[in-house]
């Protein structure tokens, strides 16, 4: 019953990030976050993935499938890096 909450819960955010990341681009790069609604997509592209996997990693573990587990693991590792520089390059310059 869990695995399946988790399963939905990894697929609605997954469907929600790529649905997000459509509409932003479809639109021209320096409209894609002006706005309110702009920004809401744009940090759901970010934030998705940051809930997504930790729901990935444990949907392995109580499947007890070790190579699942390593693989997601590294993959919120990449996403533990890779958010935060996003995220830095388009808001934390001086200036």
């Amino acid at each position: 019953m869990i695995v399946s909450l988790l399963w939905c819960a990894v697929i609605a955010l997954l469907g929600l990030k790529v649905i997000a990341t459509l509409i932003l681009l479809r639109r021209p790069p320096a409209a894609r976050i002006a706005g309110r609604h702009g920004l809401w997509l744009w940090w759901s592209t970010k934030i998705t993935p940051i809930v997504a996997v930790p729901c990935l990693i444990a949907i392995a573990a109580m499947e007890r499938d070790r190579a699942s587990l390593w693989v997601f693991s590294l993959l919120m590792l990449f996403v533990l890096v890779a958010v935060p520089i996003v995220v830095w390059r388009r808001f934390g310059r001086a200036g």
